[in-house]
């Protein structure tokens, strides 16, 4: 079952394409944002320069690690308290497509389930150009990966994924050497390697590491010819304070087995109430954290309705289910503070 992005209760929520702003103001955020208090958002050092796009070569990529697992926090692993998002009323930005990437008449295809696979749609359009693998350097000096997703904006800017893929949530600092490869593939980078000028996230999660607010935000420099990442490879369209249970495209880099991380994956299925955040079935690996879930998918462009924040076993140690924060009124805070800088 697909649902093509349709006009239903429409104009009055969409932004257009051509140049996207943030539905409503949030001066408080900002605020907030400032004074970094728990309950805000705030944002990591600001780098204009672009050394963390020499830093990652072919080989270091290749050999990053999956963060998954590894650096998260012991408080966010036991989270059993159901979360206490705040929710409102729906809204949502429309997507940016650029001459060339718009969607195919056909639709998305086949759903292919909870099993990933591989995307079976095309390389040079959306959502395999907005859709990429994130490397940095963690507080360890060590490189590691993560996914994401370019989304639209009036900054044409932002890339978004798990607040554990730009912070390790709880204690610690910013994540380094930031930066995200579209559509790439084993090593290379068809689309350019895009280095971060911000880090965001809820202070909720970046120093009580609670989980529900595992959400980050990427402000990305321009290349070196001055294009703004999404003016170059489109940018999916953005909701929150939709239901929980929602029919979604799941996108990611798995990076452990058997995946290698060399290839964009996918899962689609019906959300569902886990615990006040978003679960779905999906055999994604680790390394896919922080890749979108696209409501109303129609083949290209979509609607972000969380990322993927964490991965679950069975008893057979069997990967059968990821967990995404809900986006409400926190989700759509971060993307007004951050949507036009």
């Amino acid at each position: 079952m697909t649902r093509n992005l349709r006009s239903r209760a429409a104009a009055a929520l969409l932004v257009a394409c051509a140049g996207a702003a943030a539905i409503g103001t949030l001066p408080s955020a900002s605020a907030q944002a400032a004074a970094g208090t728990p309950g805000g958002v705030s944002h990591g050092p600001t780098v204009t320069s672009r050394p963390a796009v020499q830093y990652w070569t072919s080989a270091r990529m290749r050999s990053a690690r999956s963060l998954d697992a590894i650096a998260l926090p012991a408080r966010a692993r036991a989270l059993t308290s159901v979360p206490t998002a705040k929710r409102g009323v729906p809204a949502r930005v429309a997507p940016h497509i650029v001459r060339g990437k718009a969607s195919p008449a056909g639709g998305a295809g086949p759903g292919f389930g909870s099993s990933a696979a591989p995307w079976w749609g095309s390389v040079t359009s959306p959502p395999a150009t907005t859709s990429g693998r994130i490397f940095f350097t963690g507080n360890d000096g060590l490189g590691y990966s993560c996914s994401g997703s370019t989304v639209n904006s009036g900054g044409k800017n932002l890339v978004w994924t798990a607040g554990h893929c730009v912070h390790p949530g709880g204690s610690g600092t910013w994540f380094r050497n930031w930066v995200f490869v579209p559509r790439y593939n084993n090593g290379n980078a068809p689309y350019g390697t895009w280095s971060a000028r911000q880090l965001w996230s809820w202070t909720l999660w970046t120093q009580n590491g609670d989980r529900a607010y595992d959400i980050g935000v990427a402000v990305m420099n321009p290349d070196v010819w001055g294009r703004r990442i999404v003016n170059v490879v489109g940018g999916q369209g953005i909701e929150w304070n939709y239901p929980l249970s929602q029919y979604v495209y799941q996108f990611g880099y798995p990076a452990r087995a058997p995946f290698n991380g060399g290839s964009l994956q996918y899962c689609s299925g019906t959300t569902y109430n886990d615990w006040g955040n978003q679960g779905i079935n999906c055999t994604m690996t680790e390394g896919a954290s922080g890749g979108p879930w696209l409501d109303e998918f129609n083949g290209t462009f979509g609607y972000l309705d969380s990322v993927n924040s964490w991965v679950f076993w069975d008893a057979n140690g069997f990967r059968y289910k990821w967990n995404g924060p809900y986006f409400g009124n926190d989700a759509r805070d971060l993307y007004n503070t951050t949507a036009n800088l």
